[in-house]
């Protein structure tokens, strides 16, 4: 059991939780705990003309898995990236540590300053409705707020500022992970186009390894690097095989997967050269 927990640990350093397949589209959060889908949920049939507030059964969102235990401002208060990231969403002259008062967790939180922003909805408000005596969803309290707003178009809403989140999430915690492992940030750095920044390019990747494994087909088919991050880690990802058929469509599917079993073989060199331990590498091969 203690070996296994070591083994765990040390993955974490290069991979983020649940990274499954390398060619996997990305997918729902990743990190457990409470969320905007358990006691809050995200999107239900209460956020109808109604007005009913009833409870619903738990829902599971990408940024429900992101939060932990943890309140929004203890969370935050450990995560000087992530903080740095959201404090532009935050309302003139506050802060994070003010703002985040009263929030469950973090992925609420930061959803909840997307949909402020997005919905021009002031913050202030919807957090009375967040973290109130009596705390509603965020489809509720947008449909309260803006009850001109359709059903479908606050669900449209709720999912938009939950994959916002995600990302702002995902971003820091691989820029955090890229940080503190200067082999592993070399590898990345070096398979950019020149002048492209590692931090901003890394924005929007799960975990090193779908960064890595992008920028080595990026290079080794010739396409820019920038179109094929867009179709992997937008708003509608695709997976890998498809963004390089639709980027190459000169390219056969034989070739395809030749080329992406290439690339998984590189992506699999630059992580085990930026393991730390031999125990790490071990765990990595397995992995893969």
């Amino acid at each position: 059991m203690k070996r296994s927990i070591v083994l765990f640990v040390a993955l974490g350093s290069l991979l983020a939780p649940g990274s499954g397949s390398l060619l996997a589209q990305k997918g729902q959060g990743r990190m457990g705990g409470p969320g905007l889908g358990s006691t809050r949920p995200p999107v239900t049939g209460n956020s109808s003309p109604s007005g009913n507030t009833g409870k619903a059964p738990s829902a599971t969102s990408a940024t429900t898995m992101h939060s932990g235990a943890m309140g929004a401002s203890a969370r935050l208060a450990n995560n000087a990236a992530l903080s740095a990231r959201i404090q532009p969403l935050l309302p003139a002259g506050a802060t994070v540590s003010a703002a985040s008062t009263g929030f469950r967790n973090q992925g609420e939180f930061i959803a909840a300053l997307h949909v402020s922003r997005n919905l021009n909805i002031p913050f202030d408000s919807l957090r009375s409705e967040l973290t109130g005596n009596h705390p509603a969803s965020l489809g509720q309290a947008i449909h309260d707020l803006r009850p001109n707003l359709s059903r479908s178009a606050v669900k449209r809403d709720v999912r938009l500022a939950q994959r916002q989140a995600d990302q702002d999430i995902d971003t820091t915690g691989l820029a955090n992970r890229l940080s503190a492992n200067a082999t592993l940030a070399a590898r990345a750095r070096v398979l950019l186009p020149a002048g492209t920044n590692l931090q901003t390019a890394a924005a929007g990747f799960k975990d090193a390894q779908q960064l890595l494994l992008v920028e080595h087909v990026a290079r080794d088919l010739n396409i820019p690097f920038a179109q094929l991050k867009a179709t992997v880690t937008g708003a509608n990802p695709e997976s890998l095989k498809q963004s390089v058929g639709a980027l190459r469509p000169d390219l056969s599917s034989a070739t395809i997967r030749a080329d992406l079993k290439v690339a998984r073989q590189e992506t699999k060199a630059d992580l085990m050269a930026a393991a730390k331990s031999t125990e790490e590498q071990k765990e990595i091969a397995r992995r893969q």
